[in-house]
């Protein structure tokens, strides 16, 4: 697991357990996310790519009620940042 529901709640500064099986939603959908665009979640994982998920949990948390075509372009600029160094190339 890339990244523990503790440590996605300590990013959140959530201290409550009543959101603990959303969280745990929002870390799967992010390491989903992640694998789907080519990039490898490593025992242990990458710092950045543990990085790029708390950014997509606290973004899908805090905007939960949020309606869009895609997300925030800063998000998606970070998150695209910080995976593109990891990200599997085929030939």
């Amino acid at each position: 697991m890339a990244l523990s529901l503790e440590e996605a709640k300590e990013h959140l500064r959530v201290t409550f357990d009543s959101d603990d099986a959303y969280i745990q939603s929002l870390i799967d959908a992010a390491a989903d996310y992640v694998q789907a665009i080519g990039v490898g979640i490593d025992s242990p994982p990458q710092p950045s790519v543990t990085h790029a998920m708390k950014l997509l949990i606290s973004h899908w948390y805090n905007a939960r009620e949020a309606a869009g075509e895609k997300p925030s372009q800063a998000i998606a600029f970070g998150v695209d940042a910080l995976l593109q160094p990891y990200r599997e190339q085929s030939i």
